[in-house]
């Protein structure tokens, strides 16, 4: 039991419960209820105590009952929900405990629990739940509300009473009293050593008690307000400080203090309900690590309904961390919870940091503290987001991997959190969880508390499911629970007890891998960990070998799941003694023998069973021979080692079943011979050959394997010769190829056997292979050319010379091979010149018809590479070219052409060569860059001329580009060329237009931009001939065409647009008004109505009325009506007749448009006189042109509101510049000096009649001094406008302005603003409002 709670505490001295207890209970008649006399009253101890069985139920107890055989039992009582214990109600899990009928504590998720064992253990403390249910019953302590645990167990009732128990279900004190009137135990929580707990109520008292002699320390009933339920108590890790929070939604500090033995605390508030309601805090507790940064410092998490807010409040307090949790259900609470985690960093160091797991709704969020520079920066990082598939209820660390979720169904689900994977799903539903519902909806104190926290409260289980290392614990109703992951041994033997051997094996595998999920007690260095898991597996391996196995047991199927499993974990374990010991040993007398031999294959071919005994390899073959597998037992023996094989049995099976590979793997590896398999293979390809007939799928795998076989011989392509035997495997191989007859040769047999078989079998590729063999090293010696020029001599000889039974595809192959070896730079081949002839011949003679795409390309590639080794420098030039333009090797002709230097006959190459058409352009570039004569320039452009139609279709933008900028000179004469033939002259034009046009910035293009007037009016004729919808935005994007002429062209294709905006450039806006209005009345004809295009028709009309808004700019009155006016009886026109509703609505609209933009030009009156006198509207009523007169009143009125706030604006404006300049104006003068500018006397000696005068730019002067008018002598000089006569002021002394420092002119002269007539004047009111006019 005590694995179940955790470590025993001291003993302590037992004192009578009784005592503490005040109960009034009424003495019962004897004599009526029939009571025996008792010898001793017994105490409530040993009522409590007196329990007939101490020790937790067992998993097997559970799976028959769920709960402790108690006095009249609960299973269908009616149960009180503490959640709502006042209103009678009944709890959740009660209600869908009936709903299902039963007791239910099975895995749901039986998939995850059959992938990783059973790992959680839920163990019922009997001996606790026992006394709960005894101290409801017996002495009135009220069902269970709160719970707290650590080493030692705390459990408050509804009554107040606080039942504290050890580690071995021991009850130890029993707190508190039931008369007091306190309400009941809201929370609980211990200190770190267990020798304080807290104890908050629903009525708002929080008191302490010493766990050691169970006396009460302090009570705490003003460190909160008053009328507010405790929700929380927490102590910190600091002794003398703990926290607390209220139904209020406000957290308050609490400091323990005692002075002169006498003790009391101090109460602060941390956080304000004002603000938002906290509904959880959590405090990190740092005891367990004293080497930590963090150490000393005091972290508390809270969560509000809206976000969760991390603050220190020592050594200092401050926030360090808000996140937002908004968006959520507002019928769920904040969830949190900390956990110490290794994190493995960015540079692979490994740290361990506290994480905060937070959650509300379905999403879960981890944020890392880290430190930094010691403890002066906290900060969070955010680690992962985690979102999930149900409602939260509770969430709690089982370890650093594993958290535990409870969802609002009452499902516990255990998930891994750097997988993300969810490892098992229990259902809590009998368990009958504890609510504290009644807490946070206040109801003990009135239900003072907020709807929000009333409607989130509903599922709190704060102090019902608290977690304790690797447990969780769960408070019911009458039952207290324990959920703890198993060890890791555990688990292992669990599957074993339930006979679920391969589930075991699994998880021993994943223990051994180290991908187990949910591990407890595998510790220590990683091979240790491995050593412990190999130990354990094998244990189970060797058990379920003896299970399964067993002699007499014939269970087919169960062994054909079983033996491979075992092979499986044998082989991961490397354990091959128990492979081929044990397991064999068990199997071979046994239904299994043929599921182990078969079990073998597959780590065969992985290469995972290199040796296998040679009895068991007997029994192998001849098992998959009687089976007729013989293609599996080919691959398995080709990876098998040749000591583990009976050599006499495969070697028959394999000549007689035709196992090629098998022949020849024995013979390389097990006799290192690489020539005896060649010499065995050979003949049955060749008697295949010699029939004539088209050869079997046999025959052509047993060819394409010797292809391979000598191909990987030569050339070294696997690693399936030795290094050491490398030089003498090509020698013996090359020899028997070469070899003039073949060993037993019967007299009629040709000479070169080997090499003629090869040869009809598949000419290309076993030239081929000669091909890769000669880039060895040993070939490129001088002996080892010598052998190549002894081959070549002997296919020469067979192919050529005697050439009996060869295709001329197979002697085209032989020449392409040899142009290849001749282009080589080390090759030193000696073939005749009349063989070159012959090859060149052949190579070139209907090529285009009598091969494929990629022959053609190859023999073109060997003439090529040929010609430029100098192989065929002796040949006729003029001969070669002739060949080449006939077999269309076009690169062979560029390459000739570039040896004598004619590149403007290259050109040709690449217009008739289909796959470098594209390429042209960049020829063309690079050859006019190149070339500095003019006249080699001359010659390329005259072959551009020439094919100037065969570019065009390549790419006619390119083509332009090439003339745009290189040869601009040449476009002219294309022009004259292709007047012709319009469409490719159209073709030509459009991609020179369409280039410059969209490279018109480039410095290439400055001087070569501009086009004649004449040809841009051809462009555009031809634009209307072959496109004419492009005609329009070319016109008015681009210039350089005459108008004149232009209008006479696109009059004359009856391009309408075009043409009205041709008028317009002309300043004709009747005329083109009138045109884009004859395709508007078309459009609105009658017997067009039905199936007319309304986005054209509105785009028609906006065309319309945007031209006349730019013709009203220029035009007067009465011209603006006349332009206004028939647009908009052409609109309102079709209106006098029925119309479609669809049509209807938008000529209503469009009309309404007209008459918004028509306001800003015509006068209101005008309009609206066009309208009422408009038959459709003369005879009807104001209805029928309301919409009309709406339209535009509300544009006038929008008019009217924005003249009104621009003369607003400008009337303000000027206020305020015109009182800047008054104020200015009025400042008063200093004089620069006190001596007369003029005399240089004293400014104070005047004489009777005599006075000074400053003027603004600081100069004084005596007034007898100046003349009339008065003027600055020195600014005079330098003005350039006349100077204003000065005002004199009332008091002395006179200022005047000097014009030169005056204001601006512009704005007002200063004698205006110094008269005593001038006033500050806004502008005029604006018009009277037009509403009530009509």
């Amino acid at each position: 039991m005590a694995e179940a709670v955790g470590m025993l505490v001291n003993d302590t001295s037992e004192n009578s419960m009784a005592d503490s207890l005040n109960l009034n209970i009424e003495e019962l008649d004897d004599a009526e209820y029939d009571i025996p006399p008792v010898d001793c009253t017994p105490t409530l101890e040993s009522i409590l105590n007196n329990l007939e069985d101490q020790a937790s139920l067992s998993e097997d107890e559970m799976s028959s009952s769920f709960v402790p055989a108690t006095e009249g039992g609960f299973e269908g009582s009616e149960t009180l929900s503490l959640g709502s214990l006042d209103s009678r109600s009944r709890s959740s899990s009660e209600r869908r405990h009936e709903a299902r009928g039963g007791s239910r504590w099975n895995n749901v998720n039986t998939e995850a629990s059959h992938r990783t064992g059973s790992i959680l253990r839920h163990v019922i403390l009997k001996g606790i739940s026992t006394q709960l249910t005894s101290a409801s019953e017996r002495v009135n302590a009220g069902l269970p509300t709160a719970m707290a645990a650590t080493t030692m167990i705390a459990v408050g009732t509804s009554h107040g009473l606080v039942l504290v128990f050890d580690s071995a279900q021991t009850l130890r004190w029993c707190l508190g009293e039931t008369a007091q009137d306190q309400g009941s135990v809201a929370s609980l929580s211990f200190n770190h050593d267990c020798t304080r707990l807290l104890a908050g109520f629903a009525r708002g008292h929080i008191l302490m008690f010493d766990i050691v002699n169970g006396r009460l320390l302090r009570t705490m009933s003003d460190v909160h307000p008053p009328g507010t339920a405790v929700l929380h108590v927490k102590f910190t890790d600091s002794p003398t400080l703990a926290l607390c929070s209220d139904s209020g939604g406000s957290v308050f500090e609490l400091n323990f203090r005692r002075t002169m033995g006498i003790r009391g605390c101090d109460s602060k508030c941390l956080f304000s309900g004002s603000r938002g309601e906290v509904c959880c805090l959590e405090p990190l507790l740092l005891h367990q690590f004293n080497a930590h940064p963090l150490h000393g410092v005091v972290l508390v998490a809270m969560a509000t309904l809206s976000k969760v807010i991390v603050v220190s409040i020592r050594p200092r307090m401050r926030v360090l961390f808000t996140q937002s949790l908004l968006h959520t259900s507002p019928a769920t609470l904040p969830l949190l919870s900390w956990q110490f985690v290794i994190i493995q960093m960015a540079d692979g160091a490994r740290v361990i940091d506290p994480v905060l797991a937070f959650a509300r709704e379905s999403t879960i969020f981890f944020f890392q503290v880290s430190v930094i520079d010691g403890r002066s920066k906290i900060r969070f990082v955010p680690l992962q987001r985690l979102t999930v598939s149900y409602l939260l209820l509770s969430l709690h660390w089982l370890n650093t991997r594993t958290l535990a979720t409870v969802d609002t169904m009452e499902q516990l689900h255990l998930l891994d959190v750097r997988t993300q994977e969810e490892l098992e799903v229990l259902d809590l539903a009998d368990v009958r969880l504890v609510y504290g519902t009644s807490h946070f909806k206040g109801l003990a104190t009135g239900g003072n508390v907020s709807k929000a926290m009333a409607l989130a409260g509903e599922r709190a289980c704060y102090n019902s499911i608290v977690s304790f290392g690797n447990q969780m614990l769960l408070l019911g109703t009458k039952t207290f629970h324990v959920l703890t992951i198993r060890a890791w041994n555990e688990r292992l033997n669990h599957l074993i007890k339930q006979n679920r051997y391969l589930d075991a094996l699994v998880l021993g595998m994943a223990f051994y891998q180290d991908k187990a999920k949910a591990v407890v007690g595998l510790k220590g260095p990683k091979h240790k960990r491995k050593e412990m898991a190999c130990e354990k597996v094998l244990e189970i391996l060797h058990t379920y070998i003896e299970e399964i196995l067993e002699p007499g047991s014939g269970d087919v199927e169960l062994c054909q799941e079983a033996v491979p499993a075992c092979i499986e974990y044998c082989i991961e374990l490397e354990v091959i003694d128990v492979l081929f010991g044990k397991l064999w040993d068990a199997c071979i007398h046994h239904t299994a023998q043929a599921c182990y031999l078969e079990s073998l294959e597959p780590w065969l071919l992985s290469d995972r069973l290199p040796m296998v005994p040679p009895s068991i390899t007997q029994q192998f073959v001849s098992h998959y021979e009687r089976q007729g597998m013989l293609e599996a037992l080919e691959a398995c023996i080709v990876h098998l080692d040749v000591s583990s094989l009976d050599i006499d049995q495969v070697m028959r099976l394999c000549k007689t079943n035709g196992l090629y590979d098998a022949t020849i793997h024995i013979y390389n590896r097990g006799l290192r011979d690489y020539v005896t398999p060649l010499e065995e293979l050979m003949p049955i390809l060749q008697a295949a050959l010699a029939t004539g007939k088209q050869l079997s799928d046999n025959h052509i795998a047993l060819g394409n394997k010797l292809l391979v076989y000598i191909s990987c011989c030569l050339a070294k392509l696997s690693g399936n010769v030795p290094s050491e035997d490398n030089q003498r495997v090509k020698h013996d191989v090359f020899k028997c190829l070469t070899c003039l007859h073949s060993k037993n040769a019967s007299d009629f047999e040709h000479s070169y056997p080997y090499l003629r078989a090869f040869l009809h079998f598949d000419t290309r590729e076993f030239l081929n292979v000669l091909a890769l063999a000669f880039e060895e090293p040993e070939f490129t010696s001088e002996l080892g050319l010598q052998q190549v020029q002894r081959l070549v001599d002997i296919l020469l000889l067979v192919m050529v010379q005697q050439g009996d039974g060869f295709t001329p595809s197979q002697v085209g192959s032989l020449f392409t091979f040899l142009a290849r070896q001749l282009a080589k730079p080390w090759c030193s081949l000696h073939v005749e010149r009349q063989l070159f002839e012959q090859v060149v011949e052949f190579l070139t003679t209907d090529s285009c018809s009598t091969s494929t795409l990629g022959h053609h390309e190859e023999r073109q590639q060997a003439l090529l590479e040929l010609m430029r080794a100098g192989g065929l420098a002796h040949y006729n030039q003029e001969r070669l070219l002739q060949l080449a333009d006939k077999a269309a090797f076009y690169r062979v002709c560029e390459f000739l052409y570039e040896q004598r230097q004619e590149y403007d006959r290259i050109l040709h190459c690449y217009l008739k060569d289909p796959l470098r058409k594209p390429q042209v352009f960049s020829y063309l570039r690079n050859i006019l860059l190149l070339y500095t004569s003019a006249t080699d320039k001359a010659k390329v452009e005259a072959q551009i001329l020439d094919n100037i139609q065969d570019l065009l279709d390549i790419d006619a933008t390119k083509t332009a580009q090439i003339l745009l900028i290189h040869v601009p000179q040449l476009i002219p004469k294309i022009v004259e060329k292709l007047q012709e033939e319009s469409k490719v002259l159209f073709q030509f034009l459009q991609g020179l237009f369409d280039y410059r046009d969209s490279h018109s910035g480039l410095a290439q293009l400055k001087d070569e931009s501009n086009f004649d007037p004449e040809l841009v009016e051809q462009y555009i004729e031809l634009l209307c001939e072959f496109s004419p919808e492009k005609v329009y935005p070319y016109i008015i994007s681009s210039e350089g065409y005459r108008l004149d002429n232009a209008l006479k062209i696109t009059k004359r294709f009856s391009q309408v647009e075009a043409t009205a905006f041709l008028l317009e450039k002309t300043g004709d806006f009747q005329g083109a008004l009138s045109l884009m209005m004859e395709k508007l009345n078309g459009l609105l004809a009658e017997e067009t109505t039905e199936n007319i295009d309304t986005n054209e028709l509105s785009s028609l009309s906006s065309k319309c009325v945007g031209l006349c808004q730019r013709g009203s700019a220029m035009l007067d009155e009465k011209s603006r009506q006349a332009l206004w006016f028939p647009l908009l009886e052409t609109l309102m026109h079709p209106q006098r007749r029925e119309k479609p509703v669809h049509l209807s609505a938008v000529l209503k609209e469009m009309t309404q448009q007209l008459l918004m933009s028509m306001s800003a030009y015509v006068s209101l009156p005008a309009v609206i006189q066009v309208i009422l006198m408009d038959p459709a509207y003369k005879g009807g009523k104001f209805g029928d042109i309301r919409e009309l007169m709406i339209g535009m009143l509300s544009s006038s009125c929008y008019e009217e509101t924005l003249l009104q706030a621009t003369a607003r604006l400008l009337s303000t404006d000027l206020h305020h510049q015109l009182a800047k300049l008054l104020a200015a104006s009025n400042q008063g003068i200093s004089p620069r000096s006190l001596f007369c500018a003029m005399c240089q006397n004293f400014l104070h000696n005047l004489r009777d009649d005599d006075h000074d005068i400053v003027f603004r730019c600081g100069h004084a002067y005596h007034a007898s001094c100046l003349e009339t008018p008065w003027k600055c002598c020195h600014c005079v000089a330098t003005a350039s406008t006349p100077t204003s006569p000065p005002i004199r002021p009332q008091s002395l002394p006179q200022s005047v302005v000097s014009p030169t420092h005056s204001a601006p002119a512009s704005l007002v002269s200063q004698g205006l603003l110094q008269s005593q007539d001038f006033g500050l004047r806004l502008a005029p009111p604006p018009p009277p409002d037009l509403e009530g006019i009509f």
